[in-house]
């Protein structure tokens, strides 16, 4: 996800936009939406409306930092069950670990 692709709004109603990058074959995948619930510091929902896909985003304190936790709703079978599309959103959170500068796990998908 390069940093210039993205746009956030941060307020309910505003725009939210990124570009996904996978990264074996750089086809890169726009995304927009909208900002529907947000509750600093702990949770950011926005949901793609062309699509009817929501994206959840859940901030907890834990172990000295903070667990991200990503619920995503809506997406259609053909993308759920694909594991390229798996990957790339693995590789986006190892990319985000890396400017942070800390460290990422993959935990099972069906969680």
């Amino acid at each position: 996800m390069p940093l210039e692709s993205v746009v956030m709004d941060l307020h309910i109603g505003g725009r939210v936009a990124f570009d996904m990058v996978f990264d074996d074959t750089g086809v890169v995948n726009e995304n927009s939406g909208t900002i529907v619930e947000m509750e600093e510091p702990n949770l950011f929902v926005f949901s793609e409306p062309g699509m009817n896909i929501r994206s959840i985003q859940k901030f907890t304190e834990s172990d000295g930092g903070t667990l991200i936790t990503i619920i995503q709703e809506g997406f259609p079978d053909e993308i759920v069950d694909n594991p390229e599309v798996l990957e790339a959103f693995r590789s986006s959170y190892r990319k985000l670990g890396r400017v942070l500068g800390v460290a990422t796990e993959n935990r099972d998908p069906s969680l």
